[in-house]
């Protein structure tokens, strides 16, 4: 007897191709980044533990965090300060 839900796919299920994953990790960068800047604007200048806090970074995917804040402090949206600050390049 052959299964007939082996090939069964869940109603709304996507099926990705490898561009569709870099694009979509790409979305999600970018949405981290704006989720950084948006917590730093009303202080200006945060340490790195509190802008975590601020960004609920605790439960953010491991590396997730660091990857974001590494990627906007490279595009210029964030500046990297002395002893493990952070500002928006406006405020410093």
């Amino acid at each position: 007897m052959s299964n007939h839900l082996s090939h069964y796919s869940a109603p709304g299920a996507r099926h990705r191709t490898p561009g569709c994953d870099s694009r979509h990790d790409e979305a999600i960068l970018r949405a981290e980044i704006k989720r950084l800047v948006r917590a730093l604007s009303p202080y200006g200048v945060l340490s790195r533990d509190a802008l975590g806090r601020e960004v609920g970074a605790d439960s953010w995917h491991e590396p997730r965090f660091e990857r974001a804040l590494d990627a906007a402090v490279k595009q210029g949206k964030i500046v990297a300060l002395p002893l493990g600050f952070y500002g928006l390049p406006h405020h410093v």
